[in-house]
C-alpha cells in the first residue's frame, strides 16, 4: 500500500513537471516568436495588441478610404488641426484646473472662445485623451492663429495634433455620397473585420450612399491613434509621454475616384440655393458615356448631422416620381416603332377629350396637329388618341428598351470579394403600371401614355433616357465611380463602363433621331420657347405631373434635354417637386440656368 502511494505521487510529480515544462515552452514561444506575429483577424501583432489594452487614446485618422472627383480633387478627407486634452489625475486636476486665478487656464479658455468652467468640465471628462469639442458632438477645428498661439502657450495636458475630418460643415446636395454612423456589428457581419479595441476607438461605417455600398473597400486596415499609457485602474501614467500608433501599410487608405466634377456639382448646388427650390433633383450626365458629372438632391443634408428619421439624407435623384409629359417620349417612340401613327396623319384638339375626365392643358385646345406638333406642344389629346392604338404591353416594352421601369445604374458582380456592387444606393426601378391594373383598361392606358396614373421615373433614368437617344437607342449604365486607387496612386480596381441592355431589345436609330429632332421643335416652336436665348442651342421635353401631397393638389415639374444640339456634351434632367399648380414652370427655368452654367464652364 505504501509503495503504491509513493508510486502515484511519483507519477503525479512527473506529470506536473511535464505540464510545467510545456507551459514554459509555450510561454517562451509566445514571448519570443508569436508576440511579433499579426493576430488572425487583426492588423496588429500580439505585442501591439497587449500594449493597446493598457492605453487610452483618441483617433487622429480613422484610416477610412477617401473619395475624389474625376480629376483627383478631394471630396472627403481634409487635414485640420484640433486640440487634444489629456485628463489630469485626481491629485493634479484640482490643483491645476480648479484654480480660477491660473492665468494659463484663463488664456487657454479665452483662446478657445469659452469660459474656464466649461473648459474645466470638458477637460476632465473620463480618463482618456479627447479632442476639444466646444460642447458639440465632434472635434472643434482650430484656425492657424489659434494653432500658433497654442504651441507658444504649451499648456500642460493640452496639445495640438493633426486631425483628418471627413466632411465639410455646410449642407450639401451630394446625398449620393451618403454618411457614416455607428452601427455595432455591421463591419463584422459584412467583411469579417474585427474592431481592434473598444471605445473610444469604435469606428463608424457607411449608412447610406457610396459610403454604404462600398463599405468593404473603404473601411481600411486600422486607425491612427494618439494614446497614453494607463495603470490597471485606468489612471494615466504621467511619466510616459503620448505616442502615435499608425498602420504601416503604405497602400492604404484607398481612394475611390468618382465620375463627379466637383466644380460643376458645387456650381449647380449654388443654382439650387439661389432659386429657392425646396424639393427635387438635378442630374447632369456626360453625353459621351453617361457618367454622372453632377447629381444634386434637395433639400440638402449635412453628413455630419444626420437624423435617420428625416428624409433630407435620401437621394431624390434615384427615387421614382410621377413623370408627366416627359413620358410622352416613350409613347412617341412606341408609336414610331409599332407604326401606330403615319407621318401625315393629324388629330384635332378642342381642349376636352370627352373620356376619362381627360383634358388638354391648353383650355380651348390646339386645333389640328400631327404627332410631331403634338409632341412639341405636349398636347394630351394627341397622345390620348395615339395611346388607343397601342397596347399596354407595347408601352411597357418600349419603356424597358429605353431604360425605364428598371434599375439602370452601374452594377458589378464578384468584385473585390463583394457579390454585387452598386454605385447608386437604394436606386428605384420605377414603373409603368401596377400589376393589379389590367392591360386592357383603356382609361389606365391613356393616363399612362401621358405620364400619369401609376408611372414612376427617376431623374437618373430621365437623364439617361436622353443619353440613350443620343446613342441611337443603346442604353448605357451610368457610373458614379470609375476606379479605386491605392494611397500611393497605383490602380487597385477599374470599374469600366458597360451597357444596360433590355430583354425587349432596343429602339431603332431612326426612331432615336426622330425624337431628338422633335425635342429641338419643343424649343423652337413648343413649350420650351423660353430656352431659345440660352447660351447653347438646347433641346428637350417639358413635363408637368399632377400629384397630391398631404391631401392637397401639387405639381411635379420636369424638363429633360441636352446641349449643345450640334455636338452634345451634357444630358440634364431637372425635377422640381410638389409646387403649387399655379406656379410658373420652374423646371424649364432651372434647366436653362444649368445649361448656361455648363456653357460658361466648358
Amino acid at each position: 500500500m505504501h509503495v503504491q502511494l509513493k508510486r502515484r505521487i511519483y507519477i503525479t510529480c512527473i506529470l506536473l513537471t511535464g505540464l510545467f515544462i510545456l507551459l514554459m515552452i509555450r510561454l517562451a514561444w509566445v514571448q519570443g516568436i508569436q508576440i511579433n506575429r499579426t493576430m488572425p483577424g487583426f492588423q496588429r501583432t500580439v505585442r501591439e495588441m497587449s500594449v493597446l489594452q493598457r492605453e487610452r487614446g483618441v483617433v487622429l485618422d480613422t484610416g477610412r478610404g477617401q473619395f475624389t472627383d474625376y480629376k483627383g480633387q478631394p471630396l472627403t478627407g481634409k487635414l485640420e488641426w484640433g486640440l487634444v486634452l489629456f485628463p489630469h489625475s485626481d491629485q493634479t486636476s484640482h490643483a491645476y484646473l480648479s484654480t480660477m486665478a491660473n492665468s494659463e487656464v484663463k488664456e487657454l479658455a479665452a483662446l478657445l472662445h469659452t469660459d474656464v468652467k466649461s473648459l474645466q468640465k470638458e477637460w476632465n471628462q473620463g480618463n482618456a485623451p479627447h479632442f476639444w469639442t466646444a460642447g458639440a458632438n465632434q472635434p472643434s477645428t482650430l484656425t492657424d492663429s489659434q494653432v500658433n498661439r497654442l504651441r507658444e502657450l504649451r499648456a500642460d495636458g493640452a496639445s495640438v495634433y493633426p486631425l483628418m475630418t471627413r466632411y465639410g460643415q455646410a449642407a450639401t446636395g451630394m446625398q449620393w455620397l451618403g454618411y457614416l454612423a455607428e452601427q455595432p456589428g455591421f463591419s463584422n457581419v459584412q467583411s469579417g473585420h474585427k474592431n481592434e479595441v473598444k471605445q473610444p476607438f469604435a469606428m463608424k461605417s457607411g449608412a447610406a450612399g457610396l459610403e454604404r455600398t462600398m463599405e468593404p473597400l473603404l473601411m481600411g486596415i486600422g486607425p491612427t491613434l494618439l494614446t497614453r499609457m494607463v495603470t490597471g485602474s485606468g489612471e494615466v501614467i504621467p511619466d510616459i509621454q503620448p505616442r502615435v500608433i499608425a498602420p504601416s501599410n503604405t497602400h492604404y487608405p484607398l481612394h475611390a475616384e468618382t465620375t463627379i466634377n466637383i466644380d460643376v456639382q458645387q456650381g449647380i448646388e449654388q443654382i439650387v440655393k439661389k432659386s429657392g427650390m425646396k424639393e427635387g433633383a438635378i442630374v447632369v450626365l456626360d453625353a459621351a458615356n453617361a457618367d454622372v458629372r453632377a447629381m444634386v438632391s434637395a433639400p440638402f443634408y449635412n453628413p455630419q448631422h444626420v437624423d435617420p428619421k428625416q428624409t433630407a439624407w435620401s437621394n431624390r435623384a434615384v427615387q421614382g416620381a410621377v413623370p408627366g409629359s416627359i413620358f410622352k417620349i416613350v409613347t412617341a417612340a412606341a408609336a414610331l416603332e409599332y407604326h401606330a401613327v403615319s407621318k401625315r396623319e393629324t388629330f384635332h384638339c378642342g381642349g376636352e377629350w370627352g373620356k376619362y375626365g381627360l383634358s388638354c392643358w391648353k383650355e380651348h385646345g390646339h386645333g389640328t396637329l400631327n404627332l410631331e406638333q403634338g409632341f412639341a406642344e405636349s398636347c394630351n389629346i394627341v397622345f390620348a388618341e395615339t395611346a388607343r392604338r397601342l397596347s399596354m404591353e407595347q408601352l411597357e416594352r418600349t419603356a424597358d428598351a429605353l431604360g425605364l421601369a428598371r434599375p439602370v445604374g452601374w452594377e458589378g458582380k464578384q468584385i473585390a470579394g463583394m457579390t454585387v456592387l452598386h454605385h447608386f444606393d437604394h436606386e428605384d426601378a420605377g414603373r409603368v403600371r401596377l400589376p393589379s391594373v389590367s392591360p386592357l383598361d383603356e382609361g389606365a392606358k391613356v393616363q399612362t401614355a401621358i405620364g400619369q396614373r401609376d408611372v414612376l421615373v427617376t431623374p437618373l433614368q430621365a437623364a439617361n433616357l436622353i443619353v440613350t437617344l443620343l446613342h441611337d437607342g443603346k442604353v448605357s449604365a451610368p457610373r458614379l465611380v470609375q476606379r479605386i486607387r491605392y494611397a500611393d496612386g497605383d490602380t487597385m480596381l477599374d470599374m469600366p463602363m458597360h451597357d444596360s441592355p433590355s430583354s425587349a431589345g432596343r429602339i431603332s436609330p431612326a426612331t432615336a433621331h426622330q425624337l431628338l429632332s422633335w425635342m429641338k421643335k419643343v424649343v423652337s416652336d413648343g413649350t420650351g420657347k423660353s430656352l431659345q436665348h440660352a447660351r447653347w442651342q438646347v433641346a428637350g421635353k417639358s413635363g408637368t405631373a399632377q400629384v397630391q401631397q398631404h391631401g392637397e393638389k401639387r405639381n411635379h415639374q420636369w424638363f429633360i434635354g441636352y446641349g449643345p444640339t450640334e455636338q452634345p456634351k451634357y444630358a440634364v434632367a431637372v425635377l422640381v417637386q410638389n409646387v403649387a399648380p399655379s406656379s410658373r414652370h420652374q423646371a424649364t427655368a432651372m434647366f436653362r440656368k444649368v445649361m448656361d452654367y455648363l456653357a460658361e464652364s466648358s
